[in-house]
């Protein structure tokens, strides 16, 4: 996965099956600027906080990781003792001590970054959580998981509001939200032209 630093976009931070994630220049430079260790097993996802000072990172040595991106130091780590396949931080300025993780048991879990609490736990999914994407100004999030399933969740209420399913659906590993917030696509795993791309309007 790789993320561009937020706002100014003059870093990109990457993560990789090496076990580590790096921090690369690509405005000067055009190098990698920091390494940052932390993780024994491949890391699967990253998140940069809104400003960029902080990021997660998400590995298959099951811990979800809290770094300084400017020190490189860890500053909290995570584990339900569960693989985390996705993490994504609560976009809101108010809630950037939140975050959403989605497991391989089926759940996602929501943390507190100042506690290392759990504030909540979304459990209706039949597979492991694929991705998670927030919508509606950030009230709602919608989740897709291998169950070929996609649900809407209203944010803190462990309730899902609107469920996404069709026959023709497969596993969907990767969305993106329109940038006028009504619709998001979703790319399926199925081989078929037609069912490459699946756009979805958002109520």
């Amino acid at each position: 996965v790789i993320k561009f630093f937020p706002k100014f976009g003059h870093f990109i931070l990457s993560c990789s099956l090496d076990n580590k994630v790096k921090l690369w220049d690509v405005m000067s430079h055009k190098k990698c600027v920091r390494t940052y260790i932390g993780h024994t097993e491949g890391v699967r996802d990253i998140c940069f906080s809104n400003d960029g000072k902080h990021f997660l990172s998400a590995g298959f040595d099951k811990n979800i990781n809290y770094w300084d991106t400017e020190t490189g130091k860890v500053i909290r780590t995570f584990n339900n003792k569960k693989l985390p396949f996705c993490i994504l931080m609560h976009p809101d300025e108010d809630k950037q001590n939140q975050f959403l993780v989605g497991t391989s048991a089926k759940k996602i879990i929501q943390y507190d970054i100042n506690t290392g609490g759990i504030i909540q736990s979304y459990d209706e999914h039949l597979g492991a959580i694929n991705t998670l994407t927030f919508i509606d100004n950030n009230r709602k999030f919608v989740s897709t998981s291998d169950d070929k399933k996609i649900f809407i969740w209203e944010y803190g209420l462990p309730v899902v509001v609107k469920h996404i399913s069709e026959p023709s659906m497969h596993s969907i590993p990767a969305t993106a939200l329109h940038p006028n917030g009504k619709y998001f696509v979703g790319q399926s795993l199925d081989n078929k032209v037609e069912y490459n791309l699946i756009l979805f309007f958002i109520l």
